[in-house]
Parts: C-alpha cells; structure tokens; sequence
C-alpha cells in the first residue's frame, strides 16, 4: 500500500518522504507494547489494504498519538474521519484522555479531522503542528 501511495500522502504521514517502513519500523508499529495498528480493506475485499492506523503509547500517561495514511484513490471519501473516530473510540477504551496528532500545517485533510474531532487547530502555523484531541465528548463521532 506505501507504494501505491503518492510522495505527498506519504509526506503527511510521516513528515518526510518514504517509499516504505523497515521491517524493524512495522514490527515496532505492530507490536502490542507500543501501541495498536490495524490495517482497512475495502468490504468487497478486491483492492487489499486501503488505510494504516496506528494508535500508539507516548511516554504521557493517558496519552496516545494516531497517524494515519489512507491509499490516494481512498481519500477524501470520509475514511480518514471515520478512521480517527475508531481511534477515539478505542483510546477511551483505553482510558486515554487525550489524542495527539503530529501533522504538518499544510495537511489539511487532517488539520479538519482533527478541528472537527474538538483540537485547537491554530490559525496560522508552518511546519510541523502538534494536535491534540480530547477523548472525553471528541467532536462529532459517532458514538460505537
């Protein structure tokens, strides 16, 4: 899925170019002392992986950070929103009280996830732009 992602959606996910994660990178992602990924595919099955979440630990206790990529052909069709709500959904379960995400300022498919998610989005910024979404009454998720 990496590879059929353009630079600029890899860019915004990981604030630099990748053409794909190392294997010591994946198994850090998937391991379940870090964090949770899961993976999304299309219901009919026939285009494999679509998306990539990840919801991983940081070293602030209630606090997880989410990335995200979604396959270029997937995007602007709600499947980053819905994708960040399954993610709050599970950081509640998770007893988190707080969501960062780290995206750059000109990431605005995010930057909206995110503001309609209940972050302070700054005005104006460049670069890199810490985000954070609180768990508790996040926005306008869907309740699940």
């Amino acid at each position: 899925m990496h590879q059929r992602c353009t630079d600029a959606s890899r860019y915004k996910r990981y604030q630099g170019v990748r053409r794909a994660l190392t294997s010591v990178e994946w198994a850090r992602l998937t391991n379940p002392r870090y964090g949770v990924t899961w993976v999304t595919t299309p219901s009919n099955g026939s285009d494999g992986v679509i998306a990539v979440s990840h919801l991983m630990r940081t070293d602030r206790d209630g606090v997880h950070e989410l990335g995200l990529l979604v396959e270029d052909a997937w995007q602007n069709r709600g499947l980053g929103m819905s994708l960040a709500c399954h993610a709050v959904h599970l950081a509640r379960r998770l007893d988190c009280h707080s969501v960062a995400v780290m995206t750059d300022a000109a990431n605005t498919p995010m930057l909206a996830i995110t503001r309609r998610l209940g972050a302070f989005v700054p005005p104006s910024s460049s670069g890199v732009v810490d985000l954070v979404i609180p768990v508790a009454g996040a926005g306008r998720c869907p309740q699940g």
